[in-house]
């Protein structure tokens, strides 16, 4: 329903899509996939070695401008073999646009702290 009463701002939409290759090309050793969502919300499915860089690139590059880190979370599907999505949620202020960006790990295996790129993470890497 939401979707259906927002209105798409199409330039928007493009901009958002066009960086998103732009990050994909920039970094193509850690982006593993790149969608728009219904909210018009860029999403981008990264290898778990890249959050750090990532994460960087987009908080410093001029064309992004994501300084705000909106929250984290996870979502675990004991279904897959890396059963807990991580979930990382920026927005950029300057450009009025957010991106999500989604990793993935299992039991064992640590995900990179992004503590020092955004000293607000500490509460929800806790979790």
């Amino acid at each position: 329903i939401l979707a259906s009463i927002m209105k798409v701002d199409v330039a928007q939409r493009k901009q958002l899509t066009d960086f998103g290759q732009y990050v994909a090309e920039c970094l193509p050793k850690f982006v593993q996939s790149i969608q728009m969502t219904s909210t018009n919300e860029l999403e981008v499915l990264i290898h778990p070695d890249g959050i750090t860089p990532v994460i960087s690139f987009l908080k410093d590059h001029t064309n992004g401008q994501f300084v705000s880190l909106a929250d984290i979370t996870a979502i675990d599907v004991p279904t897959r073999v890396y059963r807990f999505e991580l979930i990382y949620n920026l927005l950029s202020l300057r450009y009025n646009s957010r991106i999500r960006l989604k990793t993935y790990t299992d039991e064992l295996l640590p995900v990179p702290s992004i503590c020092e790129i955004f000293e607000c993470a500490n509460w929800y890497e806790r979790e």
